[in-house]
């Protein structure tokens, strides 16, 4: 390869490590859907973690280095264990797992990034659907997209990336609601 060549390409790969994989996909939502069993029970537990809140229309940008080193920490500090074992019941949610299952993975990493100063309104509990089985995973609403922090995979995915079907969300204006997913969406939402 030329030298000139090379610089270009070396130009290329750089800029593309200094700015997010731009998603430009977000979850598109339609009306309130039931809540899950764990958590209503988590809800009862913690309510001030489910109220209403400001739906901040000013979207943050991606930050992935923050995100990915995030999921990567909680990932490793957490073993995978179903809450019969981990806590003797069927359904147990909690931020503060040493072991646990995939809503624990996706609480605790709620819980880090909202010390980082993200806003908790842009960081979703959402459910669905992952090799077969139901699962939770934490969705990032940022201004670049949707992104999916799984306990699954190490790496943060854009949501279109993502190898689950997605099926309900939490509502950004209300910690103790869900939305129902309808598809997704090249348009940011409000």
């Amino acid at each position: 390869m030329s030298t000139p060549l090379f610089l270009l390409v070396a130009l290329a790969l750089w800029l593309s490590l200094l700015t997010p994989s731009h998603a430009s996909t977000w979850l598109k939502t339609g009306k309130q859907t039931t809540r899950p069993y764990g958590h209503v029970e988590y809800c009862t537990r913690k309510p001030f973690d489910c109220r209403s809140r400001r739906a901040n229309s000013k979207l943050q940008s991606a930050r992935l280095t923050v995100l990915s080193s995030v999921n990567q920490s909680v990932n490793r500090s957490i073993k995978p264990t179903s809450d019969k074992i981990a806590f003797g019941r069927k359904e147990f949610w909690t931020s503060k797992a040493r072991s646990g299952d995939c809503e624990d993975f996706a609480l605790a990493k709620r819980a880090k990034l909202m010390r980082k100063g993200f806003n908790a309104s842009h960081l979703l509990l959402t459910m669905g659907y992952a090799r077969g089985e139901a699962h939770t995973v934490l969705v990032v609403r940022t201004r670049d997209g949707d992104y999916v922090l799984d306990n699954l995979e190490n790496e943060v995915q854009p949501v279109q990336s993502a190898r689950m079907s997605f099926r309900k969300i939490q509502s950004p204006d209300h910690g103790g609601h869900w939305l129902k997913i309808t598809g997704k969406t090249g348009k940011q939402p409000r």
